[in-house]
């Protein structure tokens, strides 16, 4: 998502805004600045400029001469007429309070941004659909076309507007189907596609005014905001003449950008794309007939998992790794057999998928969803489960410690929760400290953490006495000390994990208790708590 950038002059009294603009932040994805004063400078080339006005006059001399990047709100108490207000942003009542404006210019604030949104993802989509080779468009449940690219245009020889808004006869410029007959072409991979609510990929003959082809097409379900499918959207790729290894088959491989290569029954090379050949290291315009692809994989990968085979689409595939250039990278190798008409094998075609980054994600996606974002401990889903883990089979050495933070609420209450956030981060820092060298540190929510150890009860008791000295050792912005409330059971005590965690809470609670009875600070209502 790009970021947008407004400039905004505040040509009017100051007090009009509490707080002042210049104290409120702008909204995300949001750069902007903020300059008083009557005079406009030279509009930015780089971001929008909006002017809040009660004068009249100058918002009568600016709104409309830039429309896409000059937005004028009058706010004065003179009448507007209808010209003027079709060229303004807005117009505010004159009399309302600080606090009301000030809300109309949040507000104004994102519905700038929401427009300039839905003008970048209009203009992204044009410019991605455009420069997709193959045949791209958007159709309505009835067959109208909403928008087609460039390709689709340049297949059917006919300008855009000669396409959109029109059915498939229309723009194929065939006979419509007898009464009773699907009303648009290709119909039933459609509903399909609706019905299974994925993709659909098909062979489909197309009746054309050149006569018939043969496109593979891709067609997904389009579903409006409130869940239900409005339309389809689909790629078609022309397969009509590709028929054998000819010139068109070399420059589909050859312009493919992931590395594949053709072999013959026997693993001799038939083609192999310039990406195959810069991996293998090999010239890409030398000769390949002598490569040896099965002893390469051999000498080069190691295996990620076990092969897997599709003996429907004939294809083995595999995960394999090797370093490349000093860097480990994955890749998922695909050999798939090219079989004749009469389903006889002739050749394989063989494909290597780079998974690097893809692998990469998928582990940053799994550790965030396990990480609360706060204190970078781990969250309640990773907790519970490891707790199925342990459910299974617990260590015979395995200590479980529930803790809470002492006057946390106080501080949220009392001093903001800025504070009681610094106190959540300085907890779990002291604690990760303290408990390093045993165990995984847990924060359930609030002000609640879990540690499960590997080691004894003793194991545990220096732990606390370590976290102890960290709480006393941490000092806070606003904060001088923090205490915590802990609670102890280990396997020496009970042999199953919710006998552990049961134990620990209601030790930590009874910690807890005795920490509001010394300190004379009202007790925190819980619903676990039990009345003394």
């Amino acid at each position: 998502m790009m970021c947008f950038r407004l400039h905004v002059v505040l040509a009017m009294p100051a007090a009009a805004f509490a707080p002042p603009l210049s104290e409120r932040a702008f909204p995300p994805e949001v750069e902007g600045d903020v300059s008083v004063g009557a005079d406009v400078p030279a509009l930015p080339a780089d971001s929008a400029t909006l002017v809040l006005t009660d004068d009249l006059a100058l918002a009568d001399k600016l709104a409309g001469t830039a429309p896409e990047r000059l937005h004028v709100v009058y706010a004065g108490g003179a009448p507007v007429d209808e010209a003027l207000f079709e060229r303004l942003e807005d117009v505010w009542p004159a009399g309302e309070s600080p606090e009301l404006r000030g809300l109309r210019y949040d507000r104004l604030l994102r519905a700038l941004k929401e427009s300039f949104d839905l003008w970048f993802y209009k203009n992204t989509l044009l410019t991605t659909i455009n420069d997709v080779p193959d045949m791209l468009w958007y159709k309505r449940l009835d067959g109208t076309h909403m928008l087609v690219n460039d390709a689709f245009a340049a297949i059917v020889e006919k300008p855009k507007d000669d396409i959109q808004g029109k059915d498939h006869f229309s723009i194929w410029d065939v006979p419509r189907p007898a009464k009773g007959a699907a009303d648009f072409a290709c119909a039933e991979s459609e509903k399909l596609a609706i019905s299974s609510g994925r993709m659909h990929v098909c062979d489909e003959p197309v009746k054309t005014r050149a006569g018939m082809k043969l496109f593979t097409t891709y067609k997904s379900p389009l579903y409006d905001r409130f869940g239900n499918v409005f339309g389809t959207v689909g790629v078609g790729h022309d397969v009509t003449s590709i028929n054998s290894l000819g010139s068109q088959l070399y420059l589909l491989v050859e312009n493919l950008p992931y590395p594949i290569c053709i072999f013959t029954l026997d693993w001799k090379v038939v083609q192999m794309n310039s990406v195959f050949a810069e991996l293998v290291g090999l010239d890409p315009d030398g000769e390949h007939s002598d490569f040896d692809y099965q002893a390469w994989k051999r000498e080069t990968f190691t295996p990620v998992d076990e092969p897997t085979e599709n003996h429907v689409k004939q294809i083995a595939s595999h995960e394999l790794m090797f370093n490349r250039g000093g860097i480990p990278r994955h890749y998922v190798v695909m050999d798939l057999e090219i079989r004749n008409h009469f389903g006889d094998v002739t050749g394989y075609l063989c494909t290597l998928e780079d998974v690097t980054y893809r692998r990469a994600y998928e582990r940053s996606m799994l550790n965030a969803a396990n990480t609360d974002k706060l204190t970078g401990l781990y969250n309640r889903r990773a907790y519970s489960k490891k707790i199925r883990e342990l459910s299974e089979k617990l260590p015979e050495r395995c200590c479980v410690v529930m803790a809470d933070i002492n006057g946390l609420k106080e501080a949220n209450d009392t001093r903001g929760h800025n504070v009681g956030d610094e106190l959540i981060t300085g907890a779990a820092a002291c604690m990760s400290q303290a408990f390093q060298d045993f165990g995984t540190v847990y924060r359930l929510g609030g002000d609640e953490f879990c540690v499960l150890m590997t080691g004894t009860a003793e194991d545990a008791a220096g732990c606390l006495k370590q976290l102890e000295k960290n709480c006393a050792a941490w000092k806070g912005q606003y904060i001088e000390s923090i205490s915590i409330s802990c609670g102890v059971a280990s396997a020496e005590e009970y042999s199953d994990i919710a006998s552990l965690t049961k134990a620990a809470d209601e030790r930590m609670y009874e910690s807890k208790r005795n920490y509001y009875r010394s300190t004379g600070h009202e007790r925190r209502r819980r619903g676990r708590d039990k009345e003394e």
